[in-house]
């Protein structure tokens, strides 16, 4: 697909990652399947996997932990 945002790019899947903060909490999550764009870098996510990142940091948040590292392809196995 072409790139939304440059509309120059083209995206690939690959993988990247991801922070989130709320409240004072930060998680990083890792290894997260997307589309890149070739030309931006502009990150492109699944509805399913968009719905698994979020389930990880609010589990996250609700822990009351400051910080958490999260391998979104190891957490979904």
């Amino acid at each position: 697909m072409t790139c939304l945002t440059c509309k120059v790019g083209t995206t690939r899947p690959g993988t990247t990652t991801v922070l989130l903060e709320k409240n004072g909490s930060l998680v990083i999550l890792k290894e997260v399947p997307a589309q890149i764009c070739d030309n931006c870098g502009e990150r492109y996510f699944d509805s399913s996997i968009t719905k698994k990142m979020l389930e990880e940091a609010e589990s996250v948040y609700q822990k009351g932990a400051e910080l958490e590292i999260i391998n979104i392809t190891k957490a979904a196995a």
